[in-house]
């Protein structure tokens, strides 16, 4: 059996763990980024790269649909009610989830999404009777929306390329198929569509030659098509201008409100493109509303407003321009490039480096608190793109090219750049100050990586009375890009580069100011290293090094063996088996030192010293967007794993917070317990490694295990034997390893 088959083979085998060691799954994801929106007579259906949610005006209240709830595609891209009050959305991963509000309950169409085609995406899902029209990257398809079932496909019209992405259909009495490639219209009297004479095709417009149509709708006297050079009157065969004022812009959506009729398109300025909205009435423009973001369709006339979806959200409009942005709470983009969380439990995330970055993001269980450059005086940047939590209670994060910044436990934020520190920037910009990583050592110093820095002090130090030091690079020569900072349990510091695969330790031996009994040096693979990029380090509960690499997990022990400081004496590197062949991206130690481990194929959990595979998760058995993880955090005391994701942040609860130091809390739940609907009985406020003793009212001993190391253990109503017990009261005896600390709780069972 080769290796890739054993590891598909152990996949599907594991994927029955998934409701064990994950469960309580969150998407928080941005849903700004508007592709479309509906109205159903009461909410605003609104889809992003993030999901869907709905906003009802009523009230102005928000709720929201993903993959946590069994939405399963994204990003969406269309959406349409049907005569049964069913919500449809499709996604650019061809996609179609079907909602019914009445019962709350999804539905899934995969067809498309498994069909054979290279792109699959929806572009538009529309209404006619009973039939859902659905525009696709590669043709048109009609499903009976009662039944779910497809009518047919046809993919090819007239002499348009087969396969030409569609982006409309408009169907009065004949089909009009608004494509990448012209416009196609059935021939009157025609039947069968498949056939590519069945189609009437268009594919230039007067004066200007070829043209991409997005749409064909009823003006006020007749059809109207939407084009990249226009919007124009449609008689078969003949186009004229619409209005002047939209030659050559591209129109690419449009609805009807009574008499009138709006129009979105977009136009180009110096330096980009910009969206406008049009109002005809009559076939005279009685509205124009510019400069307006990036447009994706237009609802008029609800209360006497126009909701518009848009790259910014949600804009709310009369005639006379944008009145607000309505944006359900949450991160203000999709871009999660460091995590880090609070002793309090609050969630910081990084947003990213360069143009992407969007500041940081602030999450305490209820609320988004987005910060930025345009809403904090002072703040230097938007290019935060890692992030460490302190012991202090402290968060930092270190920006591209503007230092770092401190949050402190009340709040106050300190930036640290290179106008107001020792550090030096890169060699050709002084100014420009990258910190690739930020880490505390024992004593509560911040030890500080410092990416190519001018003066070669690419290790820096800032000790809790506030004096810096900075250490040139001796260890490894003509490297000074520097990145996965860990310190260990002797303080050496441990770090990687993206320019070597090696292995880069220093320590100061707590005499910062003396540089003469340092010690450095580096792990190559002469020292049993596999000689992969290194891409994430994590230090375990025992010391361990966890290292992870373009194929796969090695571990180094014994790390204090190179404060020895000699050629013969290094830390012993062997490699986990488990995670052979795959490219790991990051790595999280749990309370009880089991290890989340991220990877381009999706995220493994292994035991503690790696020999075990305990569970695996990707997109497709599990709420994940993607199997790709590459960014992980979590919430240590509360067994929480966060990954930031391209459409999010997911959060999932692990059965491994961190242990409590007595028994105070110690309580049990469901209660009463019902072992013959197939749940496990939780046990939690555990202190460490406790061992759980199950009685009967008599005192006999009727099961005996140990908890995971954490707070939290399990019981699965069953005695030693394995027989499910009987109806009655039981007794938990909670101790520690040693008998000294015991407690005691009661729970009823009933079968």
């Amino acid at each position: 059996m080769n290796l890739r088959l054993f590891f598909l083979i152990l996949f599907f085998l594991l994927t029955t763990s998934f409701a064990q060691e994950a469960y309580d799954w969150q998407i928080y994801s941005s849903k700004s980024n508007l592709a479309t929106a509906i109205y159903d007579g009461e909410k605003i259906w609104a889809g992003s790269d993030g999901g869907v949610y709905s906003f009802k005006i009523s009230d102005s209240s928000f709720s929201s649909l993903t993959k946590a709830q069994g939405l399963n595609g994204s990003p969406v891209k269309a959406i349409v009610v049907d005569p049964q009050k069913k919500i449809w959305f499709g996604s650019s991963n061809g996609v179609i989830d079907v909602y019914n509000p009445a019962t709350g309950t999804l539905n899934r169409i995969m067809a498309i999404a498994n069909s054979n085609k290279t792109l699959r995406g929806i572009n538009e899902l529309s209404l006619s009777g009973d039939t859902i029209v659905v525009a696709t990257d590669f043709g048109v398809s009609l499903i009976n929306s009662k039944t779910l079932d497809f009518y047919e496909t046809f993919v090819k019209f007239g002499s348009i390329a087969a396969n030409t992405k569609v982006n409309s259909v408009f169907r009065a009495g004949l089909f009009y198929v608004s494509t990448q490639g012209g416009l196609a219209v059935q021939k009157p009297g025609t039947t069968n569509l498949n056939d590519p004479n069945a189609w009437d095709v268009y594919t230039t417009l007067p004066g200007t030659g070829s043209a991409v149509f997005h749409f064909v709708t009823n003006g006020h006297d007749g059809l109207v098509a939407g084009t990249s050079r226009g919007l124009f009157k449609f008689t078969p065969g003949t186009f004229t201008s619409y209005s002047s004022e939209l030659l050559g812009k591209t129109v690419r959506k449009t609805a009807q409100d009574g008499t009138s009729v709006w129009f979105v398109a977009d136009y180009t300025i110096p330096g980009g493109t910009r969206s406008a909205v049009y109002k005809f009435t009559g076939g005279v423009l009685s509205t124009s509303v510019q400069d307006l973001p990036a447009l994706y369709g237009i609802i008029p006339s609800v209360n006497g407003y126009h909701y518009v979806p848009s790259t910014e959200g949600l804009l709310l409009m009369n005639d006379g321009g944008v009145l607000n942005i309505i944006n359900p709470n949450a991160p203000t983009a999709n871009i999660f490039s460091g995590i880090a969380v609070d002793r309090n439990g609050n969630l910081f995330s990084a947003s990213g480096r360069d143009l992407t970055g969007r500041g940081y993001y602030k999450f305490d269980g209820a609320r988004w608190t987005n910060f930025d450059a345009a809403n904090i005086p002072g703040m230097p940047t938007n290019s935060y793109y890692n992030s460490f939590s302190a012991s202090d209670g402290s968060v930092y994060m270190g920006s591209y090219g503007k230092g770092f910044l401190r949050v402190k436990p009340d709040g106050n934020v300190i930036y640290y750049t290179a106008q107001n520190t020792p550090l030096v920037g890169i060699v050709s910009d002084p100014n420009f100050l990258v910190v690739s990583a930020l880490k505390n050592d024992s004593k509560g110093n911040l030890w500080i990586l410092n990416f190519d820095a001018g003066n070669r002090k690419t290790l820096n130090l800032l000790t809790v009375d506030s004096t810096w030091y900075g250490f040139e690079n001796s260890w490894g020569a003509g490297v000074t890009n520097y990145s996965n900072l860990e310190i260990d349990q002797s303080d050496t510091k441990w770090f990687t580069s993206p320019l070597r695969n090696y292995l880069y330790y220093y320590n100061e031996r707590n005499t910062p100011s003396n540089t003469a009994d340092d010690i450095s040096g580096l792990l190559t693979e002469s020292n049993g290293l596999n000689g992969q990029k290194i891409n994430a380090l994590a230090i375990d509960k025992r010391g361990d090094m966890w290292i992870g690499t373009d194929l796969g997990v090695q571990i180094a022990t014994s790390l204090s063996t190179v404060l020895q400081n000699s050629s013969t004496s290094k830390p012993r590197i062997s490699t986990v088996f488990s995670l052979r062949q795959q490219k790991i991206n990051s790595i999280v130690v749990d309370p009880v030192n089991r290890k989340w481990v991220g990877t381009d194929a999706g995220l493994f959990l292994v035991s503690s010293d790696g020999t075990e595979l305990i569970a695996f998760y990707d997109a497709n058995n599990s709420p994940l967007l993607s199997s790709e993880i590459s960014v992980m955090g979590s919430d240590q005391k509360n067994g929480k794993i966060f990954i930031g994701q391209a459409g999010g942040l997911i959060s999932f609860s692990t059965r491994a917070p961190a242990p409590n130091t007595d028994y105070s809390t110690l309580y049990a739940y469901p209660s009463p317990y019902k072992p013959s609907k197939g749940g496990l009985l939780t046990i939690d406020g555990l202190i460490k490694d406790s061992d759980i003793t199950i009685l009967d009212v008599s005192g006999n001993k009727i099961k005996f295990f140990s908890s995971p190391g954490g707070r939290v253990a399990n019981w699965d109503g069953e005695d030693e034997a394995g027989n499910t017990v009987a109806t009655g009261v039981y007794f938990i005896v909670a101790s520690d390893k040693e008998g000294n600390t015991v407690a005691k709780i009661k729970i009823a069972v009933i079968r």
